[in-house]
């Protein structure tokens, strides 16, 4: 009797709180609304629909009653977005004080946040030019997570601004990373966004990290994000291409950009293989200093040699791996000939000649 009360006391409490909570949020709402109200911010549900699919990847009715956290590539932001109010919020928690906030803003106090966010939302869902330009100047920090997060490239000021300040890698929030590489979508289509990426090439060491953390995490952003293994690929072909366009020549002693291609080789061989399959994506830099970089490995494996020992006083070099294949010459016993693959019972070889060939390994002797 006992439990059943105190589950029913549980449940009644639950209830009251969910609905002291809805009452806050709706305060808090009416509060941003009408301090956009008074600052000629107003927007209509057909607009704040198109811009939210079109800019942030998300569907209308997606959205519920109340706040819901903005995602982005299933990463949770520093923003929600409020259906019945339509606009986006800073922040995930509720303004402390609802009701000295109100006097503040009916008396006209100067509130930086609220500004923040009326900025925020006018360069948005309206465009609006004063806005842009302030934020461009102003706050840097805004500037980048609507060109980054929010895929606001409308303005080149407001663009440039954010470019300008993105420096180092480790500086970025893990919800804003795959929104360096991909437009944000709502049909799953991934874009790359080659505006933002050109931009950002003159910061060698910043793209070094960001291709670095998408060649070391693919496994876990394809599974976290449904992207196709081939469209991840590509985005990593073309951030290895991007730090390779406009140079004639490069040392690969000191180059970055072949350090890198060098180190995503050496970390992920199954990236160069699927490059090379796929014709690099037809990226031209790409594809010829990944072929330098398999001359290189070639030169530098040790060599193997053996001595071909037939009592015959020769041995075939045969094609292929069988007695009938065709013979491509005759090797005498004594000659030593390069091992190139030891597996199974034909051995992969190379004649003084240059000829390459099989060899039956009963008739080669190591070195």
């Amino acid at each position: 009797m006992m439990k059943s009360f105190l589950i029913l006391l549980s449940l009644i409490f639950i209830s009251c709180s969910g609905k002291q909570e809805e009452k806050i949020i709706e305060k808090e709402t009416e509060i941003i609304e009408s301090y956009f109200t008074n600052h000629k911010f107003n927007d209509t549900e057909e607009n704040f629909d198109k811009i939210n699919k079109d800019l942030l990847g998300i569907k209308p009715d997606k959205l519920q009653n109340g706040y819901n956290n903005v995602l982005i590539f299933n990463e949770t932001t520093n923003y929600q977005i409020s259906k019945d109010g339509k606009y986006i919020k800073i922040g995930n928690d509720i303004l402390p004080d609802l009701d000295n906030v109100k006097a503040d803003i009916k008396s006209n106090k100067d509130y930086p946040y609220f500004e923040e966010l009326l900025s925020l939302n006018k360069i948005i869902y309206q465009n609006d030019l004063i806005s842009i330009l302030s934020v461009a100047s102003k706050n840097t920090d805004l500037a980048i997570d609507l060109v980054v997060l929010f895929n606001y490239e409308k303005n080149e000021t407001l663009f440039n601004s954010a470019i300008r300040n993105i420096q180092n890698w480790d500086d970025i929030e893990q919800s804003s990373r795959l929104s360096f590489v991909f437009y944000n979508s709502t049909t799953n289509v991934f874009k790359i966004r080659e505006k933002l990426l050109q931009k950002l090439k003159s910061k060698d060491s910043f793209l070094y990290a960001l291709t670095t953390y998408f060649a070391d995490n693919k496994d876990n952003i394809i599974k976290k994000n449904d992207i196709p293994d081939s469209t991840l690929q590509k985005a990593i072909a073309y951030l290895l291409q991007l730090g390779f366009e406009g140079k004639e020549s490069i040392d690969i002693q000191s180059d970055k950009t072949y350090l890198l291609l060098n180190n995503v080789y050496v970390s992920h061989p199954e990236l160069k293989d699927s490059f090379q399959k796929n014709k690099y994506y037809g990226y031209p830099s790409l594809e010829k200093y990944s072929k330098d970089y398999g001359l290189i490995q070639e030169d530098n494996q040790e060599k193997v040699y053996s001595r071909i020992v037939d009592p015959d006083g020769f041995t075939n070099l045969r094609k292929d791996k069988n007695t009938s294949s065709q013979i491509l010459q005759k090797i005498n016993t004594g000659e030593q000939v390069e091992v190139l693959d030891q597996n199974g019972d034909w051995w992969l070889v190379v004649s003084k000649e240059g000829k390459k060939g099989y060899v039956h390994k009963s008739r080669i002797k190591a070195e």
